[in-house]
């Protein structure tokens, strides 16, 4: 799936999914969180996994 589409899917703008996909963001809001698990039927788990250091 694109970033254009996973944008339009989640109503989000794709600046927002591009930086997030590209890592160009130091943060997530909950809101933004709760679109992609909506419009991708995932967790926020599917989404950031844990890398430990």
């Amino acid at each position: 799936m694109s970033v254009a589409e996973t944008a339009r899917l989640a109503k989000l703008k794709y600046n927002t999914v591009d930086d997030l996909y590209n890592d160009k963001t130091k943060g997530v809001k909950f809101e933004t969180l709760n679109k992609l698990c909506w419009a991708l039927d995932c967790t926020p788990n599917d989404l950031f996994p844990y890398i430990p250091d």
